[in-house]
């Protein structure tokens, strides 16, 4: 019994002896955690993630670190994400700028004409101007009419008429600060072409210097068939006063090409001229007109601004 006790206490003394010097060796061995110093613990950070990414660089990171870098580059390309996305801004097209307007063929009476009927009434003019809208602020142009004239007392009877047209391009200077206005104020260019004719049945010169007898000299200038040429220049404004419908008025200087004014005997009325024995015409118009929607046009939906000048600044 005595000896079984001693064994038994010799045993629990050997495993003393082993768990204490265990222990010790455990204790050498021992590193301490990753400091709580926030200056130390970045440095650490910084020096781990400037090493390459392999399996000893992941097992040589502290386990509390690797998990929370991995969270901070999550979130902080997820929120660069979202900061693209949300500041990203969206890209106009030339067809965002544009809106679609009715246009079409604009006729119009130039009610002018019968104002010159009232003060010269031996002439009958008629006048017809038309457009069409071809760009945003160009307009294709024409004119087109007939004269007849007849006129008659002592001196001479006169008989004429004829038939006129011109072409040209009408330039809208007015910036609309909505694309659906229509008023105009323009500038514009034409070429006139006019063919007439014209006779004088009989004339007579009172004069006693061409007569041997004293006289008067009777004769008269046969049917002569002339054609006109001539460049105008016109400045102008149409306002719309109810929808589609127009009023305007318009400046023309006419300057002729071919020399009819200067032959033995001028017409007296040129068709779409004026005066056949000058060689620059003057002339007003005051037109109604209406417009006939046959198509759409885009044009700006704002107007165009002028760009800002940058001042440069002289090199020295």
């Amino acid at each position: 019994m005595i000896r079984t006790l001693r064994y038994t206490f010799s045993m629990l003394l050997c495993l003393l002896t082993t768990v204490g010097v265990q222990a010790q060796i455990n204790k050498s061995q021992y590193k301490p955690p990753v400091s709580l110093d926030s200056s130390k613990r970045k440095q650490q950070l910084l020096t781990h993630d400037s090493l390459p990414v392999t399996d000893t660089a992941i097992r040589k990171l502290p386990a509390d670190t690797a998990p929370r870098t991995a969270i901070r580059d999550t979130t902080h390309h997820g929120a660069a994400a979202r900061d693209t996305v949300h500041n990203k801004k969206p890209v106009l097209t030339a067809a965002d700028s544009m809106v679609m307007v009715p246009a079409g063929l604009r006729i119009g009476l130039d009610i002018s004409r019968f104002v010159v009927k009232f003060f010269q009434p031996y002439r009958t003019d008629i006048n017809i101007a038309a457009d069409i809208r071809w760009k945003p602020d160009l307009y294709l142009a024409m004119e087109a009419g007939f004269n007849n004239t007849s006129h008659s007392d002592s001196n001479y009877t006169y008989k004429g008429r004829g038939e006129f047209i011109s072409i040209g391009v009408d330039k809208n200077f007015l910036k609309r600060n909505n694309p659906l206005e229509k008023h105009m104020f323009y500038g514009g260019a034409r070429y006139g072409f006019a063919h007439m004719s014209y006779e004088i049945p009989t004339y007579t010169i009172y004069s006693n210097y061409w007569s041997a007898n004293g006289d008067n000299i009777k004769g008269s200038y046969p049917r002569t068939s002339a054609n006109v040429h001539w460049i105008e220049l016109l400045l102008g404004f149409k306002a719309e006063i109810l929808q589609n419908f127009f009023m305007g008025w318009s400046i023309h200087e006419r300057i002729m090409i071919n020399d009819v004014a200067g032959s033995a005997f001028p017409p007296l009325v040129i068709p779409g001229y004026g005066t056949g024995n000058k060689k620059s015409q003057f002339d007003m118009q005051y037109t109604i007109s209406y417009v006939i929607p046959l198509y759409k046009i885009a044009v700006p939906k704002f107007p165009k601004k002028k760009a800002d000048k940058k001042k440069q600044i002289p090199r020295r």
